[in-house]
């Protein structure tokens, strides 16, 4: 299901977020000010790597940060801009991921084969 992580401005403050209803959220947050979003289907890791860059900014105990300007841009950039909205998304998922990893599989074994078993084998023969 797919679920907004969010960064909305409440003063000089900015709450770091996700939910499944962005609009209930932006209800509850008032008056804090939507500054951007990314609709994705898995946001935890997301959340989790964007909480991280701004730890040492975070109010303790809650879900509020005390940002630069610069990193609010940076934030924004992350969410919704230059193509980035990929950016924490995994590279290979679900059929291509399964085909990847069988041809990697294959690969390997070739290898493995080609040249640590058989130069062993041929000394026998």
């Amino acid at each position: 299901m797919a679920s907004y992580v969010y960064l909305i401005q409440n003063g000089d403050l900015f709450n770091i977020g996700f939910t499944d209803n962005l609009e209930r959220t932006r209800i509850n947050l008032r008056p804090g000010e939507l500054v951007a979003f990314l609709n994705t289907d898995n946001p935890e890791p997301l959340i989790k790597n964007i909480r991280k860059l701004y730890v040492d900014n975070r109010l303790p105990g809650s879900d509020y940060y005390r940002l630069a300007n610069s990193q609010v841009k940076e934030c924004r950039t992350l969410l919704e801009g230059d193509g980035s909205n990929n950016f924490f998304q995994p590279f290979l998922k679900g059929p291509s991921l399964f085909v990847f990893f069988i041809f990697s599989w294959v690969l390997l074994t070739y290898f493995i084969i080609e040249f640590a078993v058989d130069p062993v084998l041929s000394r026998f023969t």
